[in-house]
This record gives structure tokens, sequence and C-alpha cells, in this order.
């Protein structure tokens, strides 16, 4: 039987409706993310309260940056323990959900800013400034705006993803902070 092409484009098109029609969207719910009254934007702040000085807390946030991240000289950016303050850039790998054969492709790198601060009795964390990078960084709010062209569920995904990792940061940072320090036995 010889196909003509309205045959094969009329097969083609009840081919490809059918797999439409069978392939299943899924919505992703709209994680609740911490959103700065001020500038509207993401943002993860933690004030700790911790028995020590300034400068004790301080260096100890700056042991923090050591013990959590890498390559802790190329996240820090600023150190200034007369102010007591560390600031400093860092990102992350956002995937994909995994496909049919579980395997996560990566969506894209955000990378955000990290500033601790330090007074007598008190350490605070602030991760802000959360953007994707590309050719030029995109603020990650976009991803919860609805009005966007080309907006999907898919960024709810992306978006709780990238708030399961902030509360990783500012959860293991509260509890380094909140950790007596080990003092050295001098036995001899």
């Amino acid at each position: 039987m010889r196909m003509t092409n309205k045959t094969f484009f009329f097969a083609l098109a009840l081919m490809l409706s059918s797999i439409t029609i069978s392939a299943q969207k899924v919505e992703y719910p709209e994680p609740s993310l911490p959103i700065d009254q001020e500038t509207k934007l993401i943002t993860y702040t933690k004030v700790i309260d911790v028995n020590a000085n300034k400068d004790s807390l301080f260096r100890k946030g700056k042991k923090w940056f050591y013990t959590f991240y890498k390559n802790p000289t190329g996240v820090i950016k600023e150190e200034d323990a007369v102010n007591g303050k560390i600031a400093g850039k860092h990102q992350i790998k956002i995937l994909n959900p995994a496909d049919k054969k579980g395997i996560q492709t990566m969506r894209g790198i955000v990378r955000y800013s990290v500033t601790t601060q330090y007074k007598d009795n008190k350490a605070r964390m602030v991760i802000s400034e959360v953007n994707l990078e590309g050719t030029s960084y995109t603020p990650i709010e976009k991803w919860l705006d609805k009005t966007t062209p080309g907006f999907t569920t898919l960024n709810y995904y992306h978006l709780t993803q990238l708030d399961s990792i902030m509360k990783v940061v500012v959860s293991d940072y509260e509890k380094f902070m909140k950790e007596p320090n080990k003092v050295k036995k001098d036995d001899w």
C-alpha cells in the first residue's frame, strides 16, 4: 500500500496527538519562601543568640565558612573583623525532575550572597541576591511570577529545591555557631 503525503501527515498528526493526550502534565505546588517585605526578594535571615563576644563569634563564623564550603577562599569576598562581618558568594546547581530513566539534568546555576555579622552575644546570617546565572543574572523571583511568558509550575519544583538547600545552609550555620567550642586538653 502506497502512502500519500496527505495520509502520511494525517497519520503523523494522529500519532502526535495521541502522545500529547497520553502525556501526563505534572503540577508542582507553590513553595512558601521567605520574601523580604522591603526588597520583595527571597531572603533567608537567621539571628542566633550565643554567649560569646564579637571577636570569638567572628573567628567561629570564619571557621564555619572553612568547614561548610569546599572552596572557602573562593566564596569569601569580604572579611571585616573590626565591624564583625564576613560576606561571600556561592553557587549551586539546580536540577530538573528525573526523566523516565531516572536521570536528572541541570536546570542551571544559581548564585547567592551569604553575609554573616557578629556583635557581642549575637550572630546573624543573611542569604540574599539569589540569581539564575546566564548571559545576564536573572532574579530567581521571576520563577514565582505567573504572568511571565512561558511560566510553568516546574518553576516551583526548582524553587522548592533551592529552598531545601538554603535551609540546610542556615541550619548548619546555626548548629555550628551554637556548638560549644572544643577545648584542647594539654595532657602530658
